[in-house]
């Protein structure tokens, strides 16, 4: 360390630097200690701006410490995530390190992101969903009520499995003697997914089955991933027999479960949706046959007194209804007779208009006749002929144009004359503008 004299003392040199110094001197040692790294994390607080930019956090997985490091990934580099650019997947990033000098924070710029662990099946698991559903598979229509008494209930599980037993130990208190056939396979692990599909197409197969139950304990995704697999999803969709799937937990959900006719959330759930309770019911049908003659009874009285009532108000219906239809039937005849007084009055009246219209047409017809004579000769009188013949004569120029004026023509030019009887043509020798 550097000292500076003062004359008495001597004290140490203060390197001072600025926000975005530091910032730069930061940066400086992330790129030298650091470089390119690796970052295992679960996607949060994802942010997709129109820009075209990525923006999240990498929180830390399996319950350990609270932290976060934050991310961004540039938009010419989200090629390189795809799918995997997910909130709430495990992923693993690569990128470096980074100072944001305008918030003061250190962020990782990731470059190139994929799925990782439960990430990776989260994301197979939400693209084969999407594919069957849009092929119909988890349609609500196509699904099939299950049997209210079924006789005969095909198990496919695991022999060994907390789950069976539970089913078992539940069907056993609700209904003794309930004919059970467990067909045993592998829930977990490589192999399991085929022997569940050969169960369901082997039961369809004997046949004889009311209902075929699929259920297995709760786990991880990974755990319950044969309950996903294509093959087991497309055999539970095709069964000829109902389906009942109990995958899990209540907060677990397989595809398995999404192609059955029913779904129940536990093991026990399902035997007590599948086995209704025998001495229960044996106890409410009882207590209906007890109650069935006395309801029987109050029916047929309440019946007998309706229809006693209905029978005395059709009667007093009925004679009202005669009485009103008589009534109105006497009005009708009456109106009637009134009808036929004034039908005769009109037809009186008619005959007296026909006669008087008659006359006044012959009467307009012989006034017209006149009026169209007078008109005819005062016509006749004004024609181009009648004038003619009165010893006038029509003048008309090459072109056919009448001259009217003698101021219209030209010495030496030649005209048309029309007389009462023949024409000629004429050559104008002198014009004057005096009549």
């Amino acid at each position: 360390m550097e000292l500076k004299s003062t004359g008495f003392l001597s004290q140490p040199r203060r390197e001072i630097f600025t926000p975005a110094s530091l910032a730069a001197r930061m940066q400086a040692r992330f790129d030298r200690d650091f470089g390119s790294i690796w970052v295992e994390g679960e996607i949060a607080e994802l942010s997709l701006p129109q820009s075209g930019h990525a923006y999240f956090s990498l929180k830390e997985e399996g319950g350990g410490p609270e932290a976060r490091l934050k991310a961004v990934m540039w938009k010419g580099r989200r090629p390189y995530a795809g799918a995997a650019l997910t909130a709430g997947l495990s992923v693993l990033a690569r990128g470096r390190l980074a100072i944001y000098a305008p918030r003061g924070e250190f962020q990782l710029v990731v470059d190139y992101l994929e799925p990782r662990g439960e990430g990776a099946l989260r994301l197979a698991f939400e693209k084969l969903k999407a594919r069957l559903a849009a092929e119909g598979l988890f349609e609500p229509g196509r699904k099939r009520p299950l049997p209210f008494w079924p006789a005969r209930v095909a198990v496919i599980s695991s022999s060994s499995g907390a789950a069976v037993r539970d089913f078992i130990q539940t069907t056993r208190g609700r209904r003794p003697g309930a004919s059970i056939c467990l067909y045993p396979v592998r829930v977990q692990g490589a192999g399991a997914a085929g022997e569940i599909a050969a169960a369901l197409e082997d039961l369809n197969a004997w046949g004889g089955f009311d209902l075929i139950v699929l259920t297995r304990g709760g786990g991880s995704l990974s755990d319950l991933w044969a309950f996903n697999e294509e093959a087991v999803v497309r055999a539970v969709a095709a069964s000829r027999t109902v389906t009942l799937a109990a995958i899990g937990h209540s907060t677990d959900l397989s595809l398995a479960e999404l192609a059955a006719d029913g779904r129940a959330i536990t093991p026990t759930a399902a035997a007590e949706m599948v086995f209704r309770d025998q001495a229960a019911l044996s106890f409410h049908i009882g207590e209906l046959s007890r109650q069935l003659p006395l309801a029987l009874a109050d029916l047929l009285a309440r019946h007998r007194a309706q229809g006693l009532t209905l029978e005395r108000r059709l009667s007093q219906g009925l004679t009202a209804q005669v009485s009103w239809r008589a009534d109105r039937l006497e009005r009708l005849a009456w109106r009637l007779d009134r009808f036929e007084d004034r039908l005769g009055l009109a037809d009186q009246r008619l005959d007296d208009l026909s006669r008087r219209l008659g006359a006044g047409v012959a009467s307009l017809v012989e006034s017209r006749a006149r009026r169209l004579d007078t008109l005819s000769a005062r016509l006749a009188s004004l024609s181009p002929e009648s004038i003619l013949r009165r010893g006038y004569a029509l003048v008309t120029r090459a072109d056919g144009r009448p001259a009217a004026r003698a101021g219209e023509l030209a010495l030496g030019e030649e005209v048309d004359i029309r007389l009462a009887e023949g024409r000629f043509k004429a050559a104008v020798r002198a014009i004057s503008a005096e009549f």
